[in-house]
């Protein structure tokens, strides 16, 4: 009984958490969202792990998340291949495909970008080198808070590659409470801008 409620309390403050935070994100100008996005892109096409790969894995932006049109359209300008997961709700799980052209997506699971399957080439995950993850909370440990689907820490178990999130000074706190299938990511690229 104590362990269940503790469970509960634990999902209830990430999602106290999340909304938080997405609150602040959304209180952020046009003008504040594009200088962010502009130092995240600049912090990661500088980093030895971006240079070096040849695969990048990374999820299509929500209007309220950091633009990855932008790391897209460089890792192409870079002859980088760039691969998008597709949603399993079946069993929470992604699959990743490779796109070479905006028209390989289309909007279908969660209101989501993803891949056509008949457009696209499946990518096994032991092929990327660089997978940006998404999320909405970050802390000093590097775990993350992200929509609540799991999607991503269940890819995360068993993925040795690289990974890295973009994340503004206002998303990080000190430490979350997480729970033994949470996956931290290696590294968090911070943008400092202010919110004033």
């Amino acid at each position: 009984m104590f362990e269940l409620r503790g469970v509960i309390e634990l999902v209830d403050s990430k999602k106290r958490l999340r909304k938080k935070i997405s609150a602040k994100l959304n209180a952020l100008s046009t003008e504040q969202r594009a200088k962010i996005d502009r130092d995240l892109h600049a912090q990661l096409f500088q980093q030895t792990e971006w240079k070096q790969a040849s695969t990048i894995g990374v999820t299509i932006s929500l209007e309220h998340e950091w633009d990855t049109w932008t790391i897209i359209e460089q890792a192409w300008q870079e002859h980088k291949r760039v691969v998008v997961p597709k949603c399993n709700p079946t069993d929470k799980s992604m699959t990743f495909y490779q796109i070479e052209t905006k028209d390989d997506l289309a909007i279908q699971f969660y209101n989501l970008m993803e891949p056509i399957e008949t457009r696209t080439i499946r990518v096994n995950k032991q092929a990327i080198d660089l997978l940006i993850v998404p999320g909405v909370v970050f802390d000093d440990r590097h775990y993350r808070i992200g929509h609540g689907g799991g999607y991503y820490d269940r890819f995360l178990a068993d993925f040795s590659a690289n990974t890295v999130s973009l994340v503004w000074q206002g998303q990080m706190i000190s430490k979350i409470k997480n729970e033994p299938f949470d996956q931290p990511v290696k590294q968090l690229l911070v943008s400092q801008q202010s919110d004033d």
